[in-house]
């Protein structure tokens, strides 16, 4: 049997060269690339917040076992992302295709999460800038103008930052990802052991001559689409 097995061991050292054949099982090839290229990144990421989150545990004098397991959600959050996403060692577009049926808007939660791109509170900014043109035909000081263009600057920003929802979808779609991978990755391995009668029959009660990977996806992408609505966020 297949069996895809990562170590949690910080102190691994992985070799980049992949033992899969790029020729047999590309797929698999490609995935464990990527995978063994970034696991040190995701590694520094993982250790990182584990270590914060360990020093918040002790606290300071007795907040530690008060505060701790409240005011880090994200952090543990988090922790569980960047586990997921060294798993899968890079986030390959037919990930982000296949996933968009559950949920269209999937590379902005990824970007809300990761914080790939500065986030420019443009929706804060504008109410903002409407706010103190108003207070400018009232004369009002200064700097009560200032505030009023600062209040939902900040507020947007500090919302975006704080999208826990984003995290969550984020996590979703990851656990999609390593499953739909293994799947892949397991046809891939285990096409070679097919037995060719039984191959053969199915082909001819289903009148098609495709190759078995393209019956593979056809058959995914169908349960996909016939289950979508089950796999949405409620």
């Amino acid at each position: 049997n297949f069996s895809l097995k990562f170590s949690e061991n910080q102190m691994v050292k992985l070799n980049e060269t992949s033992p899969h054949s790029v020729k047999e099982t590309p797929f698999l090839h490609k995935w464990d690339v990527e995978y063994r290229k970034n696991f040190d990144l995701y590694q520094n990421e993982i250790d990182k917040i584990t270590y914060h989150l360990q020093r918040s545990q002790r606290g300071l004098w007795f907040t530690g076992s008060w505060l701790y397991p409240y005011l880090h959600q994200r952090e543990f959050m988090l922790l569980d992302l960047y586990k997921k996403k060294q798993v899968l060692g890079k986030i390959f577009k037919e990930d982000i295709t296949g996933y968009s049926q559950i949920n269209p808007s999937i590379e902005c939660d990824l970007d809300k999460t990761f914080g790939a791109h500065f986030y420019l509170p443009i929706k804060g900014a504008a109410l903002g800038g409407g706010l103190f043109v108003g207070a400018h035909f009232f004369n009002i000081p200064y700097s009560f103008r200032l505030g009023l263009f600062v209040l939902p600057v900040a507020f947007d920003y500090i919302f975006r930052l704080n999208d826990v929802g984003a995290y969550h979808r984020s996590l979703q779609f990851l656990n999609w990802a390593v499953e739909s991978r293994k799947a892949h990755a397991q046809n891939e391995v285990a096409r070679g052991s097919l037995n060719s009668d039984v191959l053969k029959n199915y082909k001819n009660v289903i009148k098609s001559t495709a190759p078995v990977m393209v019956l593979y996806h056809d058959l995914a992408e169908l349960f996909s689409r016939e289950h979508v609505e089950e796999l949405k966020d409620k």
